[in-house]
């Protein structure tokens, strides 16, 4: 088969490129040039992700980053979550501009006066001496979820982008991934906070917090043929932490190092031609668990230093071609 193709820096017109099925270069009577042409034309595009992980309250710090990455002009072709990253995560994959972003942040600023987390980690005497698997109930999350989500998005076949959650098999002691079928479950089971939430079952399994077995799952992203990755990563593992002193703090801490350990390891395992960016989250301050009286902070310390982050990578982490427009 003969193509003829113009030739581009006043190459001659008309060279024709012979296809050859042997994977070699194309002859022709500018090898360079046709060379690379060739190498464009095979070239599969880049497929972005957005991996935005679990976090509790932490999770108003996504906010930030979102609005620092869509005002850039950088949009997924697949969005993965886990816990709170999953209903941020979801929120973005329904409706990817910035408009769904500012939705988000309205959602994060009134959070203060729902009855979503516990008021205590340590529960009350009659907490604990009550039959169950959790302190608190789901249904103030649960209706975070039905509130982004509305009427119009009510499976992930409804999403404009392709969109996966992750929640830990109780019976199996592994990942399990949601990407089709009914939304509102599955991201319920993805933040099931062990203890604090009651597990979710969903087609007679039970279901825990994804971020047991998978915190920040860049590799379902590799898996799914993700080049490039933008980690949207909250946990508070990366941040200095207090010396515990009680046998609490230890098994808090135990557990963020069992998460951190997955991350590192994936990260360091990233195979050849694949880029992650992760994003920073700015001076957030630290926490309760249960605060959620300064999610403006996290969000404008979040949206500021990803602005620096992402305005400082190289050209190839945006869209050079179309100039960023205010927030709207």
């Amino acid at each position: 088969m003969t193509t003829d193709i113009e030739l581009p820096n006043g190459g001659e017109a008309g060279v024709p490129l012979h296809d050859e099925g042997d994977g070699r270069r194309p002859p022709g009577r500018h090898p360079d040039v046709v060379s690379r042409l060739w190498e464009r034309f095979r070239r599969k595009p880049p497929k972005t992700a957005f991996v935005l992980s679990g976090g509790g309250n932490m999770g108003a710090l996504q906010v930030g980053m979102l609005r620092a990455l869509l005002e850039r002009r950088i949009r997924p072709d697949l969005v993965l979550g886990c816990s709170i990253g999953a209903l941020n995560g979801c929120a973005l994959a329904a409706e990817p501009t910035l408009g769904m972003v500012g939705r988000l942040q309205e959602v994060w600023l009134d959070l203060e006066d729902k009855d979503v987390l516990p008021h205590a980690l340590l529960p009350s005497t009659v907490q604990l001496a009550r039959r169950g698997s959790a302190i608190h109930s789901a249904d103030g999350l649960r209706s975070i979820i039905e509130s982004v989500l509305e009427d119009r998005w009510s499976r992930f076949e409804d999403l404009a982008v392709p969109f996966g959650c992750v929640a830990t098999d109780l019976a199996r002691a592994e990942e399990h991934w949601f990407d089709s079928g009914p939304l509102v479950e599955p991201i319920l089971a993805s933040a099931a906070i062990p203890a604090v939430f009651p597990p979710v079952e969903i087609d007679g399994v039970s279901y825990l917090d994804g971020a047991i077995v998978n915190d920040v799952p860049l590799s379902r992203a590799v898996e799914l043929g993700a080049t490039k990755i933008y980690a949207l990563h909250v946990g508070s593992f990366d941040r200095p932490r207090p010396e515990p002193r009680r046998p609490l703090d230890v098994a808090m801490q135990a557990y963020w190092i069992a998460r951190r350990h997955r991350f590192k390891r994936d990260l360091a395992s990233l195979p050849a031609g694949v880029d992650v960016m992760v994003l920073p989250t700015g001076e957030a301050p630290a926490l309760r668990f249960n605060d959620l009286r300064h999610s403006d902070s996290l969000i404008a310390a979040s949206y500021m230093a990803s602005v620096a982050y992402l305005d400082a990578a190289p050209t190839d982490a945006r869209a050079p071609e179309e100039a960023p427009k205010p927030a709207q």
